[in-house]
């Protein structure tokens, strides 16, 4: 049995997980829109979140992510597959910031002054472990259920967590697609904003802070898993 103290937590952490990936992508838009972008040889940084490292909202996006690899590290979990997931989660979130993509008009970049084309590799590498473990978290993880039977708002949950799971699947494949056949490089943006809006959404749902998919009845069959 989980303690209440140690849902409690849980529910403070997931609802904290669960802004900070609402937010990341227009804050570190939206702020890089208010300032001076000028000294950035050819202004694309609002291609993707990732290249906002190059832009005056650097510390939104570094920020962000590193709140959230703090609360992923730190993340208590139900059991050992929840705690693998997070700090999977949680050390590729650094690793996208100690490892940036690079930008035009830039050969070095990062903590470690890497040449931009290998620090590029690593971070995608990075990028998409961290999206591939929130969809088998969201997917798998959140639907689990020891008791026989659900509540119908347990039901609906899953249906949600399914839904997210298979919306992150979906845009990381729209990522290969859209850079191996040459789309604007906007897509990047588009398809990182849609898989941590899923995320978050998912998370959010799990942390009780949408009260109407909360159970209005809860089944003595139903375990701590309910959630």
């Amino acid at each position: 049995m989980v303690s209440k103290g140690k849902k409690e937590l849980m529910i403070f952490q997931k609802r904290i997980l669960g802004l900070l990936g609402f937010f990341l992508a227009p804050c570190a838009i939206g702020f890089g829109l208010l300032g001076d972008n000028s000294a950035i040889v050819d202004p694309k940084w609002w291609y993707s979140i990732s290249m906002t490292y190059y832009a005056n909202s650097q510390i939104c996006m570094i920020g962000v992510l590193f709140a959230m690899s703090v609360m992923f590290l730190s993340y208590v979990g139900y059991n050992t597959s929840d705690r693998i997931l997070t700090i999977i989660s949680g050390v590729c979130a650094m690793g996208i910031i100690v490892f940036p993509c690079g930008h035009e008009g830039i050969t070095v970049t990062g903590l470690l002054g890497l040449e931009c084309g290998t620090s590029f590799i690593i971070h995608c590498t990075f990028a998409s472990l961290m999206f591939i473990s929130f969809a088998i978290m969201v997917g798998y993880n959140f639907t689990r259920s020891k008791g026989e039977k659900m509540t119908p708002e347990k039901e609906l949950r899953n249906k949600i967590y399914y839904a997210c799971a298979g919306i992150i699947g979906v845009f990381m494949l729209n990522q290969v697609i859209s850079a191996t056949c040459g789309f604007p490089g906007y897509w990047t943006l588009i398809n990182e904003a849609v898989m941590l809006w899923a995320f978050s959404f998912a998370w959010l749902v799990k942390a009780e802070f949408f009260s109407c998919f909360n159970d209005k009845t809860v089944s003595p069959e139903i375990s701590n898993y309910a959630s």
